[in-house]
C-alpha cells in the first residue's frame, strides 16, 4: 500500500495501514461492486450507496463518491485484480469536492483506471507479489 500527499495546501490524508469501514466510499464500492450475492447483499446492509450504485461501478469499471466517507471530499476508485481475475484491492484518489469537481470520475477515472489495470498487469506477472499483500485474500475477514 502506497500513499502521496502534497507538500502544502489543503491535505485529505489516511495513513497507510488505516482501516476503514466497507459502507461508504468509491473504494467500498469497487471492492464489494464484484463480490458474489451473499457477500454483496450482506455489504450492502447498512452502507451509504445502494445496489444500483454498484451496477454502475460494474458497469463503468470505476467508483466515485461525493461525501460519503467524509463531508467535502469526493473520490474515485478502480479495481486492482488478482491472477484469477478476482478484485483483490482498490486504487483511489480523493480530494476536496472544490478540486475534483462534484463528478470526479468524468475528469479523473481514466488515470486511476489506467494505474488499477497497471497493478494488475504486476500482479497477473508476478503471483508472488499477490501473495505478500495484494493477495486474493488480503484484507478479507
Amino acid at each position: 500500500m502506497a500513499s502521496a500527499e502534497r507538500p502544502i495546501g489543503l491535505r485529505d490524508s489516511i495513513p497507510v495501514g488505516t482501516q476503514l469501514s466497507m459502507k461508504a466510499g468509491s473504494a467500498a464500492q469497487v471492492l464489494l461492486a464484484w463480490e458474489d450475492h451473499e457477500r454483496l447483499v450482506e455489504g450492502l446492509q447498512g452502507a451509504r450507496f445502494t445496489p444500483t450504485v454498484l451496477a454502475g461501478v460494474r458497469r463503468r469499471g470505476w467508483g466515485e463518491s461525493l461525501g460519503e466517507r467524509e463531508p467535502g471530499v469526493a473520490s474515485v476508485s478502480a479495481p486492482v485484480r488478482g491472477p484469477s481475475g478476482r478484485v483483490i484491492a482498490a486504487v483511489s484518489i480523493s480530494g476536496p469536492i472544490e478540486r475534483l469537481t462534484r463528478q470526479p470520475g468524468r475528469q479523473h477515472a481514466e488515470v486511476v483506471v489506467q494505474a488499477a489495470h497497471q497493478l494488475t498487469e504486476l500482479v497477473r506477472r508476478n503471483p508472488e507479489a499477490a501473495e505478500h499483500g495484494l493477495g486474493e485474500d488480503a484484507g478479507r475477514a
